[in-house]
C-alpha cells in the first residue's frame, strides 16, 4: 500500500528538528519521551529521517483518534515515545523498546477529564484503532505495577518502518496483555472495568 503523506508534513522534505510538524498540532517533540522526561534529538542514534517517517505514521494514528467524536472529551497522550537505552543495556529485537528506538513503537494513554487514565475509553480506542488504522502490532496492555495496586491501561502501537517511497504493508497483529502476560492473541479483552 502506498501512503500519500501530506506534503506539508512529509519528513522527506523537511529538516529534522524537535519542532518539525508531523501533522496539524503534532510535532516530533510529542514523541520524544514521556512528559517531564523529554530526550534530546541529538542523543538519538537511529536514522532521524527514518524515525521521522515512522513517527509520521503515528501522527496519522493520533489524528484518527483526535478527529473522532467519541474521543473528543479525552486526551490521547504519548506515555512512552522514542527510547534511548542505557549505555550497557541490551535491547532484545523482539521487545517493544527495540522498536521505540527508531519511532516504530509508541505507547499511548487515553486520559479523561479527571486527569486519570479512562480504562473504558482506552479499550474503545484500541478497538477503533484495530479496525481503522494501519499497524504491524497493536497491544492493549494492562498492569497493576503501581505500588497502590491500581490498574493502569495503555495501548502499544508498532508500525512498519516507512521507506522513502512510503510503500508499506501492515500485519495487523492484535493482542491483550496483563502484567506482561499474554491474555489473548488476535482479539482485545477488557479488564477490570
Amino acid at each position: 500500500m502506498i501512503i500519500l503523506p501530506d506534503p506539508s508534513y512529509n519528513p522527506n522534505f523537511q529538516s529534522i528538528s524537535s519542532n518539525m510538524k508531523l501533522g496539524p498540532g503534532i510535532t516530533l517533540a510529542k514523541f520524544l519521551g514521556a512528559p517531564g522526561s523529554r530526550i534530546q534529538l541529538q542523543r538519538i542514534k537511529a536514522d532521524k529521517k527514518q524515525m521521522a517517517r515512522n513517527l509520521y505514521l503515528h501522527a496519522e494514528i493520533m489524528r484518527a483518534a483526535i478527529n473522532n467524536k467519541q474521543f473528543k472529551e479525552h486526551r490521547i497522550i504519548v506515555s512512552e515515545g522514542v527510547y534511548i537505552p542505557a549505555e550497557f543495556e541490551a535491547v532484545v529485537p523482539t521487545d517493544v523498546n527495540f522498536y521505540r528506538q527508531n519511532g516504530q513503537a509508541v505507547v499511548y494513554q487515553c486520559i479523561g477529564k479527571d486527569g486519570e487514565v479512562d480504562h473504558t475509553k482506552t479499550f474503545d480506542l484500541a478497538v477503533y484503532w484495530k479496525d481503522y488504522v494501519g499497524y504491524e502490532k497493536l497491544i492493549l496492555d494492562y498492569d497493576t505495577y503501581d505500588p497502590s495496586g491500581k490498574l493502569s491501561s495503555q495501548i502499544v502501537v508498532v508500525v512498519p518502518a516507512a521507506p522513502e517511497t512510503w510503500d508499506v504493508s501492515y500485519k495487523r497483529d492484535v493482542e491483550t496483555v496483563f502484567n506482561q502476560k499474554l491474555m489473548s492473541k488476535n482479539e482485545l479483552v477488557e479488564f477490570g472495568i
